[in-house]
């Protein structure tokens, strides 16, 4: 029985090896599929193994026995239904039947479809949790995945138990198959295969040993032959006699190798002074003598040696020429390590001027550094311009930005350019990152390339070479950093008659000429870029001030940002008027030559005109620009009619436009006044030339006077909020502010108006003098005239909006009511019609009380002497009026003239006068016999003061401060 047991174990262990397509039970790697690539396979863990090849948390809950019939195992030629029906398809989390949509599991397919779905079963070791979820259960809700979850853990749990169970359960298999190894290992020690007989191959291998020696001892003495032996001593004697010449190649090579540069010159020199000797006496037919240590003479064929040699050592300094040109080329090497190489290259008797080279080659990188600086720049400019997918101007969305730029303006926080999130911000960053990034690039690169070129001028780096057997690169180091004015005199040009060239104190005029043309071609490059992206060589809007025609072409360059604002404009350029500003400063120490600094002088000045002219044009109205409509023109876009919460009489709109005005004047002053040469204390400023004072002064002028025009149509235009999502917070705000309503907008302005009048314009103009050293005081008046029109435009159309429905009132009361006056009874109360009149102008006095109260006495004077002229009109009209009519007319007169007496002014007293005049005019004395005049008058006078108590209330308003507040005690 034993054998036939041992048999069903080796079958079954055949059986578990093709299954799983391995060659012993101890593999280094996994292989998932016989036809995987072998290269993609990677190990595993037993464990990790174990969970792959597991059917899921869900199956660990079968019984032992239906555990050891899973273990049976099937035949290793399994077709695409059989892996089909072995895949577990079940929802691990136990929500779903299967974990493929529609289907209790995946369809019959070939081998890559069904391994693409197995990648959501769990099983699988390439199994994603997120995509899983993402495919599986996209469609479940929370309290399903909290439920699969708990059921996950339970099983996973389970799992647990069964492996503990299966291992107990199959512990008796191990056991077995650990004595069938130990079998086979016993049965391999039996047959000598073990390390002593050097597993069966120690025989072999001592045959071979032995033939070997045996070969030796025969065909030894027959290849070695007697000439050979003569030659090599021969050979031996040269070389043992010139051993450095011949290990001249490998002891470069070493040296090269170690980067010991003045080892390997040192040797070739040695090497070339022996083959030169060599050389010499081999021409001149001489014998080496016996003190020179070498033979008699030289053959042929050692000389056609000592060629070869000093071929290869030519060929390898060559390499090493290259390599130290190749290190010249490095611009991030330091000077002192560049100057012991172009003294190494003199050395090794380079072709060319390594001096030279070195200046060349700094020369060509940074001008194509800078290139690709630029490009660089220029290109995240586009990028984020690209990003803002804004494809036209939107004076909304222009608006929206300048509001929030003059709200930083007032936290103080403009200097940061505000959020990244705004999109006009990150792009006037990139911009400026385009001027900040070249200018430093010039300012760490020209000036090294400056005390390069002096050196190269002067020789010193030849004249070095030459008047020393040995390198003292501190020399070169200390000359280079000892260079005198007297030196820097002899730079400039010098011409004479005939235009030949000379030299003078040393200095060769054609390297002069050279190396001045270097720089300043580095000075024009920078220039070019910066001039090129800021249109600074494009005619200017100073460049037609005669020909109206070509100024109304003008247009703003293309490098200004859609829909930017004014604020961010004069604080961008600003600062890259100030980065160049800096830069020209910087290199003003290292003394470039005349023409070479003169372009950085140019290239300021160029920049300085045109971003006062970008700042003016954004500033102003923009009526020289075609299609761009700019900040002041539409300022009032930012009226939000929010009153100031320092001072309620007027909105905010005032304030944003001093900041803004502020902002834009300083900006421009700065950029005007900013000097390319700065002192030993810091910036220094040059007084503004006439020509910018005068274009800054014009912009200033127009920016107000298009604000001034844009408050007209914002107070008859219904109100539209900018940002309706701001809108809310807004309207808390305004409080019981009705900004629909035609009237409170035009009060608003009228009062806004006011305080321009009074202060903004004042202060404005003021500061702009202090600044500028102008006087501008015919400009004031002029901007007080253009104020106080608008002022009464306005105030003018609120009064007769107000006055008609009076006039109406008053007309239709007087003459239109049926009233006689000729043949009307005496007094015994006042007309309706002047109480709605009275009413209406209390109704006016409340509109105006709530939003600027400075105004309503203004308005009720003009009001009163427009419904006394109503009166006069109308009373005019009536032909006679007796004793009652006169009367009647004269209490209604004195009622509405003691209730506003607060408002009357002096043109209202002439007015009311008149009116007392008409209708004594018109009285007939013939009823005075009906009466006694003097009787009837004081009753007139009770009626009056009978009428005045009992309306008290109602007209409350109209008494002053200190009256109302008796009568309301």
């Amino acid at each position: 029985m034993a054998p036939q047991s041992e048999s069903n174990e080796y079958a079954e262990d055949a059986a578990i090896l093709r299954f799983y397509n391995i060659d012993s039970f101890e593999p280094d790697v996994w292989i998932d599929d016989a036809e995987a690539d072998p290269t993609n396979l990677r190990q595993e863990t037993t464990k990790q193994q174990f969970d792959r090849r597991g059917d899921g948390p869900h199956q660990i809950q079968q019984a032992p026995n239906q555990q050891e019939q899973q273990m049976t195992l099937p035949s290793p030629v399994e077709n695409d239904h059989t892996i089909q029906a072995s895949m577990n398809t079940s929802d691990p989390l136990g929500l779903k039947p299967s974990i493929f949509e529609n289907e209790s599991g995946p369809k019959p397919a070939n081998v890559a479809g069904l391994k693409e779905k197995s990648t959501l079963m769990i099983s699988n070791k390439n199994f994603n949790p997120r995509h899983f979820l993402l495919q599986v259960h996209k469609d479940s809700s929370y309290n399903d995945l909290v439920l699969g979850e708990k059921r996950l853990r339970e099983g996973v749990d389970k799992r647990a138990e069964a492996l503990k169970s299966l291992v107990h359960n199959n512990f008796d298999r191990f056991v077995t198959a650990k004595n069938t190894i130990d079998h086979v290992y016993e049965e391999m020690r039996s047959q000598q295969l073990n390390d002593l007989q050097e597993y069966g191959t120690r025989t072999l291998r001592l045959a071979l040993e032995d033939a070997s020696i045996r070969a030796d001892q025969i065909y030894g003495p027959v290849v070695e032959r007697r000439q050979r032996v003569e030659k090599v001593r021969s050979t031996l004697s040269v070389l043992q006699q010139y051993k450095f010449f011949f290990n001249l190649p490998s002891s470069l090579l070493e040296s090269i190798k170690q980067n010991k540069y003045e080892t390997a010159i040192r040797d070739y020199k040695k090497g070339k002074y022996l083959y030169q000797t060599l050389k010499r006496n081999s021409t001149d037919g001489q014998e080496l003598g016996k003190e020179d240590g070498g033979p008699s003479e030289l053959t042929s064929i050692h000389r056609k040696v000592f060629d070869k040699v000093w071929s290869e050592v030519t060929k390898i300094i060559g390499e090493l020429q290259n390599v130290l040109l190749k290190m010249l080329t490095d611009p991030w090497r330091s000077m002192h390590e560049q100057e012991k190489t172009i003294n190494f290259l003199f050395d090794l008797d380079t072709k060319e001027d390594p001096a030279w080279f070195y200046l060349d080659s700094q020369y060509q990188w940074i001008m194509g550094l800078m290139k690709e600086t630029f490009e660089t720049n220029v290109e995240k400019v586009e990028k984020v311009k690209n990003s803002s997918n804004q494809t036209k101007e939107s004076i909304t969305q222009r608006s929206l930005c300048l509001k929030h730029a003059i709200a930083m303006i007032e936290v103080k926080t403009t200097t940061n350019m505000e959020s990244d999130d705004d999109v006009d911000v990150r792009v006037w960053k990139a911009i400026g990152e385009i001027v900040k990034s070249t200018s430093s690039l010039l300012v760490r690169c020209l000036p090294d390339f400056w005390r390069l070129s002096k050196a190269f001028i002067e020789g010193k780096f030849k004249n070095k070479v030459k008047g020393c057997a040995i390198y003292k690169p501190h020399l070169i180091t200390h000359s280079l950093c000892c260079m005198n004015h007297t030196f820097q005199s002899s730079l400039a040009p010098h011409q004479k008659s005939g235009g030949s060239r000379r030299r003078r104190a040393n200095v060769d005029l054609t390297k002069v000429e050279q190396c001045q043309s270097m720089s300043r071609n580095i000075v024009d490059g920078y220039a070019s870029l910066l001039s090129g992206y800021f249109s600074l060589d494009q005619p200017g809007d100073d460049d037609h001030n005669d020909d109206n025609d070509q100024k109304d072409k003008f247009d703003l360059p293309a490098f200004l940002p859609m829909n930017t604002n004014s604020i961010h404009v004069s604080e961008s350029l600003t600062r890259m008027m100030s980065t160049l500003s800096n830069c020209i400063n910087d290199l003003n120490g290292i003394h470039l030559p005349g023409e070479a600094f003169s372009g950085l002088i140019d290239l300021m000045d160029k920049a300085r005109s045109k971003f006062i002219n970008v700042i003016c044009l954004c500033w102003e109205r923009g009526k020289h620009v075609i299609f761009v409509v700019l900040d002041a023109k539409n300022f009032y876009y930012l009226e939000d009619w929010v009153l100031d919460p320092y001072n309620p009489q007027y909105t905010g709109l005032l304030k944003r436009y001093y900041d803004y005005h502020k902002s834009c004047a300083r900006s421009a002053f700065k950029i005007a006044s900013m000097s390319a040469i700065s002192d030993e204390i810091g910036e220094q400023r040059q007084q503004v030339s006439a020509h910018h004072v005068d274009k800054i002064k014009s912009s200033f002028l127009e920016s107000t006077y298009a604000f001034l025009d844009g408050l007209v149509p914002l107070a008859f235009s219904d109100y539209k909020p900018l940002n309706e999502r701001e809108e809310f917070l807004l309207a808390k705000k305004r409080e019981n502010i009705d900004v629909h309503s035609m009237d409170v907008r035009v009060l608003l302005t009228v009062s806004n108006l006011a305080h321009m009048r009074s202060a903004v314009i004042r202060k404005l103009v003021s500061l702009f003098e202090a600044a500028f050293k102008v006087n501008m005081e015919e400009d004031y008046k002029t901007l007080i005239d253009v104020v106080d029109e608008l002022d009464l435009i306005l105030f003018k159309y609120y009064i007769e909006r107000k006055s008609a429905l009076i006039r109406d009132i008053i007309h239709h009361g007087i003459l239109m009511t049926g009233i006689d006056w000729y043949s009307i009874s005496k007094p015994t109360e006042v007309h309706a019609f002047v109480y709605e009149a009275l009413m209406t102008l209390v109704m006016v006095h409340s509109q105006i009380s709530g939003v600027t109260k400075q105004l309503v006495h203004r308005a009720l004077s003009f009001l009163l002497e427009a419904m006394a002229n109503d009166c006069l009109e109308s009373f005019r009209q009536v032909e006679r009026f007796g004793m009652g009519g006169m009367l009647q007319a004269t209490l209604e007169m004195e009622f509405m003239h003691q209730t506003l007496s607060q408002y009357v002014t002096p043109a209202a007293s002439d007015t009311l006068q008149l009116i007392y005049q008409t209708i004594e005019q018109a009285y007939d004395q013939q009823q005075q016999h009906s009466g006694n005049l003097q009787s009837e008058l004081s009753h007139v006078k009770e009626l009056l003061v009978y009428s005045r108590k009992s309306t008290v209330v109602q007209f409350l308003c109209f008494k002053p401060n200190k009256e109302r507040a008796a009568t309301r005690k």
